[in-house]
């Protein structure tokens, strides 16, 4: 008679003790993954009423400068801004690195090695999502706009400490389709809307950014897809809303509170109207400018180009200003 296999023996003796040993490596992996879609973190945006501008008793104040930027390249400029927490994260174009500063002292504390150095990625708007990769990361994934119309339209990265540096991971691709002709736009950024949850992918509807009575800013609406799924496409014939704003020159970096995108525009002429700093709030749900500063250089005397406006959790508002300044957009809202 032929000897029975003990290992079949074993697995049909113990079925349950086997399972759950099999069992293991995958539940760990799932709960690891599960961790990463759920994980909410706190005190990450500001949430105050001080943002709440449905009044529109917004106002800039002041600007001032609070710090510089650590110029690590002389190739490349630096870009796209956010925050998250007490830090205020400034992404190279090229997306060769990303410098973390600290809002309490306006410190460099970290640069991010990303091993990128790509020339068509402009990395023109940031913004931090609010899921984590692993309950490890100490920041949740870093979505990168890139301004092109349709390849490598927003890059999505998990920030990884390894020892005491940072490292960039690809994480996921987000690509925009326009099924017609007349529905692309150009030189587009994306917008994150943490209480709705949505896209807003904005762009001029010519291929140009300076501002003529004929080009328009156009925005797409889409919820935001599974960062998951390595690829994704957002079409615009799907958009769950999209409208039109007069444009202005150079769309610039931003972020949304309450429904509201604070943006800022153009460059750091003193002499040319649609060269001219400029800020200007939208009212995402009205459609509608209810704020616009046309020369923030005349108003509070930087003539510099401002590459976003972010904000932290505690309400203090910031920016770039090429070449290499950092400022405090000081502001008084409703009480």
């Amino acid at each position: 008679m032929k000897k029975p296999n003990k290992f079949l023996s074993f697995f049909t003796k113990y079925p349950v003790i086997i399972s759950l040993v099999l069992l293991i490596p995958t539940t760990a992996s799932f709960f690891s993954a599960m961790s990463g879609a759920f994980d909410f973190h706190y005190n990450y945006l500001y949430e105050g009423e001080s943002l709440d501008i449905d009044d529109e008793t917004f106002e800039l104040t002041g600007i001032k400068k609070v710090g510089n930027v650590t110029q690590l390249s002389s190739n490349f400029s630096y870009q796209g801004g956010a925050c998250y927490q007490n830090y205020y994260v400034v992404c190279c174009d090229a997306f060769e690195s990303i410098l973390i500063y600290d809002t309490t002292n306006m410190k460099l504390v970290n640069t991010v090695n990303t091993g990128y150095n790509m020339p068509t990625w402009h990395c023109n708007q940031i913004f931090f999502g609010k899921d984590f990769y692993s309950s490890r990361d100490k920041f949740p994934l870093l979505y990168v706009s890139m301004e092109h119309e349709t390849v490598h339209s927003i890059m999505v990265f998990r920030l990884m400490k390894l020892g005491d540096a940072y490292y960039a991971k690809e994480v996921q691709q987000l690509e925009l389709y326009f099924e017609d002709e007349q529905d692309t736009i150009y030189f587009p950024n994306a917008y994150y809307d943490y209480d709705e949850e949505y896209i807003y992918y904005g762009g001029y509807t010519e291929k140009s950014y300076m501002k003529s009575d004929s080009n328009k800013l156009k925005f797409y609406t889409f919820n935001l897809p599974d960062y998951r799924l390595e690829y994704f496409t957002l079409d615009t014939a799907e958009s769950l809303d999209t409208f039109e704003l007069p444009s202005e020159t150079a769309t610039q970096g931003g972020f949304i509170s309450h429904s509201h995108l604070y943006q800022t525009f153009s460059f750091g002429s003193e002499t040319d109207p649609l060269k001219t700093p400029k800020m200007r709030v939208v009212d995402l749900k009205e459609h509608k400018i209810i704020k616009d500063y046309q020369n923030l250089g005349k108003d509070f005397g930087v003539y510099e180009e401002f590459e976003h406006v972010a904000i932290n959790y505690d309400g203090k508002m910031y920016s770039l200003g090429n070449p290499f300044n950092i400022y405090e957009f000081e502001f008084k809202a409703s009480e």
